[in-house]
């Protein structure tokens, strides 16, 4: 199975919302569409999935091409970020009315029923309604929903946008098992730059309806190819150092140290991070974070320095990578 996205746009009242947008996902492989809010990842899914049309390029599925197709002709597993379950059916109702429109006999429903509940924890709630359910709880159910489909590829949403923190980290290592386990290409929205990284093969970043850049995530974080990306991608973020010569230079908290040969600067504020500390300091080229383990103990002043092969280099006009 394969998604092959090529030069895909929507334009709403003259403005273009995405353009030229193109991308593939192949067999078993999930691309995150990452990017700030507003960017078009939710609308770049919902060309895909049909339920919007697009103005311009081509979608395949499965080399078919299914741009003027409706969506139930697609073959596409979508949860969406409203949930969008039925009311007055309980859990097990819910997930087992796709099952029955395809034809799956009773005892396969059952089987596949009971092995969703489990792996999204929700075997204690099949007799629920989802008024009577949390949101977290509702987005878990939205979810196994869609992975019961026998889809062609799947589309998610948002799926962990109202789960806790705990239970995110719980369930990405069972979702990417049981989402990777499977051939279909897998492409997920998030605004979670933690969410996208843990889970996605690759990553496409989206600013104002294009896309900035596609790349694992080693690579986007280890060589950005613009200032958006590197400010993007990385908690803490980049540091911008002032321009010189035409060029904006870049260097990550976790790159500057501690040197006695290097330039004063003084500490403003610190954080704690549990296995490392985040400290903020102010120098004469600006405020710099900078990260150390956290049996460190600094004083209000001292001297700080990095390698240059850790400096990150971009054009002061365009954004755009040097090297």
């Amino acid at each position: 199975m394969t998604l092959n996205v090529i030069n895909m746009g929507k334009c709403i009242n003259k403005k273009w919302i995405i353009r030229d947008i193109s991308f593939d996902v192949k067999d078993g492989e999930c691309l995150a569409i990452l990017g700030p809010s507003g960017c078009g990842k939710s609308t770049t899914l919902r060309l895909i999935a049909g339920l919007d049309k697009a103005n311009q390029g081509k979608i395949y599925i499965n080399g078919l091409d299914v741009t003027n197709l409706s969506p139930v002709d697609r073959q596409v597993g979508m949860v969406f970020q409203s949930y969008a379950l039925f009311p007055h059916l309980d859990v097990s109702s819910n997930l087992s009315l796709g099952l029955k429109i395809r034809g799956v006999s009773l005892e396969d429903q059952t089987k596949k029923i009971t092995s969703i509940l489990s792996i999204m924890q929700l075997d204690h709630l099949s007799d629920r309604l989802p008024s009577e359910l949390s949101g977290g709880q509702r987005q878990r159910v939205a979810l196994a929903r869609a992975l019961l489909r026998d889809a062609h590829v799947y589309l998610l949403d948002e799926p962990m946008s109202n789960l806790d923190a705990q239970l995110r980290e719980t369930l990405r290592p069972e979702l990417r098992k049981l989402v990777l386990n499977r051939e279909q290409p897998v492409l997920y929205v998030t605004h979670d730059q933690q969410e996208a990284m843990a889970m996605a093969d690759r990553i496409a970043i989206l600013k104002d309806g294009y896309i900035e850049q596609i790349g694992t995530p080693e690579e986007l974080y280890k060589k950005p190819g613009s200032i958006f990306v590197a400010n993007f991608i990385g908690r803490p973020q980049i540091n911008m150092l002032p321009i010189s010569n035409g060029v904006i230079k870049a260097i990550r908290p976790e790159h500057i140290y501690i040197d006695n040969q290097g330039f004063p600067c003084k500490l403003v504020h610190k954080e704690w991070l549990g296995i490392n500390q985040l400290f903020f300091l102010d120098t004469a080229i600006g405020p710099i974070r900078m990260i150390c383990e956290s049996s460190v103990s600094l004083p209000q002043e001292i001297n700080i320095s990095w390698d240059e092969k850790n400096v990150h280099e971009f054009n002061a006009n365009s954004g755009k990578r040097c090297i």
